[in-house]
């Protein structure tokens, strides 16, 4: 096996790449706008969305363009053999949608799934959704025609892009997996090593199969000569995805749940995505008040409370979120300010060990306090996050993802193929592995709403800390009152209840970290700006002065674009 380059070439590019990511992680992008404005993870697809905007698209038009794009540009985290949820606010009628276009398991899926040894392998792979849910958004609330978009994109791709000091990281770290697959290698690899920081990778292949998307629209993908392409593949490598089941895969279209903030309305995505989970938090730390507590980078109270607010509706994620077609989940319940309360009673401010009530609380609901469940931990910050909003005040919030970075490895027509079975789980009975199945993902593409109009539009990759990572940049804005670069800087934590320890980012005060110690949290320092975390895109609609802010997360590569 070849190794990425030699010993002076790869001191070099770690050289390039410490100094790379020291400056940038000093630097919050943020950008203000009287007009529309795109917030992605790559500036290629900020500033394409932002074209499709100036040239008299909207919101929905721009998002499904530079999802498109990004799925390209950042292959490793999205792409046409992937899934997601896309949360849609339609200014004039005054309505949101979601639309669930998450991978769901095929007829063939395997019930003895070996998380994480089989994740980079066709056993991983579910039905992409991708395709099918974007193409849906734009035929239904778009104003431009799929093959006109598609058209621009191509045009778009061809151009290729750069690998910067982010994407060569990442590209390395999964170097020994994309050697595997022979497709996978030539269109990111040169000679089977790492391209350098710098050079431009295009992929001929996916320009191909835009174009036949652009002609023959999603049913080549789901019909066609794509799934016919698909099934050869996964039969060769012993996946059990078929063309039969690309045939039958249908988006979800569907009411976002909803919630009350200090005075503002927060919609985010419906099971089995994790909106809910986002509102639950809220909704104890709500019962507190955290301005006057202060932040939780420097005081131990508010962080310390937090961290067990999370432990809890993390937990009630774990027995009670999965999809709703295998499962009665009770959202009302897990949304009320109730049942907040309930699990806000079982706080310990000095200690991190939960109490364990006896009694039933909120109904038909029980405590879920020491669950122990063996859904994958990751380590990467995988999937990507779009936020658009539009002069006629439309706006986009949307997610979507691989599952883990590179997904199972496998590259067909030009794009990568998801290996979301691993968010399944082998012992949690409502997110088990079932034919048809979504599996419990933490994406939630979230709006926030003050005096019932359009304030915040946001969301997050970074797998399991999605979650925490929302949770914590509203509380920025919202209780310590933070601008949005300030808020998508501040170091951050994650704390989960099955989780050996509470990550957090290595820019706390190390006497608050000792202090949080003391009550029984088991630290675990991660980098000072650390992928692992996410990379939040958000735009604030700033009523009064009436233009837009957004800031891109320097974790990632993205840029804020408005015009």
């Amino acid at each position: 096996m070849k190794k990425p380059r030699t010993k002076v070439s790869t001191l070099i590019l770690t050289l390039l790449f410490t100094f790379a990511c020291t400056f940038s992680s000093s630097l919050a992008t943020e950008v203000k706008s009287k007009n529309g404005m795109v917030v992605s993870a790559h500036p290629i697809a900020s500033k394409f969305g932002v074209e499709i905007l100036k040239s008299g698209g909207n919101a929905i038009d721009a998002a499904v363009g530079a999802a498109l794009i990004i799925g390209v540009v950042e292959p490793h985290a999205s792409g046409l053999g992937g899934g997601g949820g896309m949360l849609i606010y339609l200014h004039d009628l005054d309505s949101l949608t979601y639309i669930n276009y998450y991978a769901r398991a095929p007829k063939l899926v395997t019930t003895n799934f070996n998380s994480p040894e089989e994740s980079k392998t066709a056993t991983a792979v579910l039905v992409p959704g991708t395709v099918a849910g974007l193409h849906q958004a734009l035929q239904k609330y778009g104003t431009i025609s799929w093959q006109e978009l598609l058209t621009k994109v191509i045009e778009q791709v061809k151009n290729g892009f750069l690998v910067d000091d982010k994407f060569y990281k990442i590209l390395l770290d999964s170097y020994d997996s994309i050697l595997r697959y022979s497709q996978t290698k030539s269109i990111y690899l040169i000679d089977e090593l790492p391209p350098e920081i710098g050079q431009k990778i295009i992929n001929n292949r996916i320009i191909t199969t835009l174009e036949k998307l652009a002609n023959e629209g999603p049913d080549i993908f789901y019909h066609g000569e794509i799934a016919d392409s698909i099934e050869a593949t996964m039969t060769r490598f012993g996946g059990g995805l078929r063309k039969s089941d690309l045939a039958e895969y249908q988006p979800v279209e569907l009411s976002p749940v909803q919630g009350r903030y200090r005075g503002h309305t927060i919609y985010s995505a419906p099971s089995p995505q994790s909106g809910i989970t986002v509102i639950e938090i809220l909704n104890i730390l709500e019962l507190k008040n955290l301005h006057q507590m202060g932040d939780f980078n420097s005081s131990v109270t508010t962080f310390h409370f937090m961290a067990e607010a999370m432990k809890r509706a993390y937990a009630d994620r774990m027995q009670y979120i999965c999809d709703p077609l295998f499962f009665d989940v009770p959202s009302n319940a897990l949304l009320s300010k109730e049942f907040a309360k309930s699990r806000f009673n079982t706080i310990d401010m000095l200690q991190a060990l939960p109490k364990n009530p006896k009694e039933t609380l909120a109904g038909d609901i029980k405590p879920f306090l020491l669950k122990q469940d063996d859904e994958a931990i990751d380590k990467d910050g995988s999937t990507t996050h779009i936020s658009v909003v539009d002069a006629q005040g439309n706006a986009v919030s949307l997610t979507q993802t691989l599952n883990s970075f590179w997904g199972s490895g496998i590259s067909i027509c030009g794009f990568i193929l998801n290996n979301a079975m691993t968010v399944f789980s082998t012992k949690n009975s409502v997110n088990n592995i079932e034919s048809g199945k979504q599996p419990r993902t933490t994406i939630a593409p979230t709006m926030m709403f003050t005096d019932e109009k359009l304030n915040l539009v946001i969301g997050s990759p970074g797998g399991s800390r999605i979650i925490s990572t929302i949770v914590e940049v509203i509380c920025n804005i919202i209780d310590f009152k933070k601008n949005p670069s300030q808020a998508n800087e501040a170091p951050r934590f994650c704390s989960r209840k099955w989780a050996d320890k509470l990550p957090v980012e290595d820019r706390f005060p190390p006497t608050l970290l000792d202090s949080i110690k003391s009550k029984g949290h088991n630290i675990e320092v991660m980098d000072k700006m650390d992928l692992f975390f996410g990379g939040v895109q958000l735009i604030l609609v700033d009523k009064k002065r009436n233009f837009l802010i957004g800031s891109s997360d320097p974790r990632r590569s993205g840029i804020a674009v408005g015009y």
